[in-house]
């Protein structure tokens, strides 16, 4: 995303000199979202109120849940917090830090939003919020992305294609799963003829879990259906998942 016309000087500053150091050790830039900019705005006036820097302030949630509930789907995230009399000498100081600067420099985030402050006394307080944003899909993508994945495991190990089905019951289980945040394997089973199951979440569906393989070299099969449900408040999993069944018959 681009920079919108909401952000202030200050946060075009620091946002540039992030990327110009992402750029010197040949990472991508970041894309800016404006989603983690007003949750960095929103932590950073918290700071400059309680005249204290800190990730978590009194009364706060944890950092990845400020950033789950801008809305912003994500598998990974972190936060740099800091203060400067010199809002030029900030980017400097987080480069000089060896927590700070692994932030800066990870490759698995691509989005950032930062605000920045300044008090009453003149020192400049800001904020870096990282994720790691994951695209907007459907259920009906995620089943899809699923189905496509089992389909090249198969063809990797030399086997047939299986013909996809449909059983929507597979997709209230996988919701009542994500409701509970609880898997539970043992439950499509109870649909006739389904023989084996795959149950699994992750942010990314497309992942299979380390059991897809043997299920894609057994020949046993002939066809196969998949359900599943997105869960964006489960506190183990603040920044949204994917809960997938995957019936085998």
């Amino acid at each position: 995303m681009g920079l919108y016309a909401q952000s202030t000087p200050q946060e075009k500053l620091l946002f540039e000199q992030l990327n110009q150091s992402r750029k010197e050790h040949g990472l991508p830039a970041f894309d800016w979202d404006e989603r983690l900019a007003d949750a960095a705005r929103a932590h950073t006036q918290r700071m400059v109120d309680a005249n204290e820097l800190g990730h978590v302030l009194k009364g706060e949630p944890q950092v990845a849940e400020r950033l789950a509930a801008t809305g912003i789907r994500f598998n990974r995230s972190a936060e740099n917090v800091g203060y400067n009399s010199d809002l030029n000498d900030m980017q400097h100081a987080w480069m000089d830090s060896p927590g700070h600067r692994e932030n800066i420099l990870n490759p698995n985030y691509n989005v950032v939003g930062i605000g920045v402050v300044r008090s009453d006394d003149g020192i400049w307080y800001a904020t870096q919020d990282f994720a790691h944003a994951l695209p907007q899909r459907t259920t009906a993508q995620a089943e899809d992305l699923a189905a496509e994945s089992l389909a090249d495991l198969r063809k990797k190990e030399g086997r047939l294609p299986l013909r996809r089905t449909q059983e929507p019951e597979l997709e209230h289980m996988a919701c009542e799963m994500a409701q509970a945040g609880k898997l539970d394997p043992a439950r499509p089973l109870q649909i006739g003829g389904v023989r084996e199951a795959l149950v699994y979440n992750n942010s990314r569906p497309e992942e299979l879990p380390h059991g897809a393989r043997e299920i894609a070299r057994n020949n046993h099969y002939t066809q196969f259906a998949v359900g599943a449900c997105y869960t964006g408040d489960r506190p183990d999993n603040p920044g949204g998942t994917f809960y997938v069944v995957m019936a085998f018959y």
